[in-house]
Order: structure tokens, then sequence, then C-alpha cells
């Protein structure tokens, strides 16, 4: 890649940890409505008697497949976010390698002009 491209790489990833973000905070409000309709119906069950058959039913609708797939799916969309981050991150450090290149270079050609002189 040029030293010309980096700029509009590193807004890609940036555009594409943005949207990672934007994912990660509708999924975890799906999974905070999952809790509280869970907090829900445990606080009006009237079976329910102390906090240890409360945590025990909490525990038990926290496992159905429904929630336990909104976890993973955060859990999954976090995961690509971490990586978009990285990938974000190589990049700026690539564009900054490549800046110290151009400008060692630079100075290689002024030492030199001045050492003919």
């Amino acid at each position: 890649m040029k030293l010309i491209d980096y700029p509009a790489a590193i807004a890609e990833r940036q555009r594409d940890l943005l949207q990672a973000d934007q994912r990660i905070r509708r999924l975890q409000d799906t999974l905070n409505r999952h809790t509280a309709e869970i907090d829900t119906a445990i606080a009006f069950d009237t079976e329910l008697r102390n906090d240890a058959q409360r945590k025990a039913k909490r525990l038990e609708l926290m496992n159905t497949a429904e929630y336990r797939k909104a976890v993973a799916t955060l859990q999954m969309a976090q995961d690509e976010r971490a990586e978009i981050e990285i990938d974000l991150s190589l990049l700026r450090n690539q564009f900054s390698v490549l800046k110290l290149e151009k400008r060692e270079a630079i100075a290689i050609r002024e030492l030199q002009l001045v050492d003919a002189a």
C-alpha cells in the first residue's frame, strides 16, 4: 500500500469499528430486554419464597435457548469489534512507520547535499 492510501484505509476501518459498536449496542439492548423480562417474571412469581429460590429461577430462565443465543451473539460481536480494532491499530502503526521511513530518506538526502557542498 502506498502512503497516500493509508488515510482512506484507516477511515474505512474506523467506519467498520463504528458499525461494530452500533451492532453491539443493539445486541446489548436486546440482552438487557431479556434480562428485564426475566427479572419481571421473578418479581411477580408469588411461588418464589426466598432469595435462593429467586436466584435458582433466574438461572433457569437465563439458561433458555433464546437468552443463551443473545449472549453468544453479543460475545461474537464483541470479538469482531476487537479484531477490527486490532486491524485499525495495525494500519495506523504501518502508516506511522512508512512516514518515519520517508522522513529518514529525506534526512539522508539532505545530509548528502550538505556533504556534497
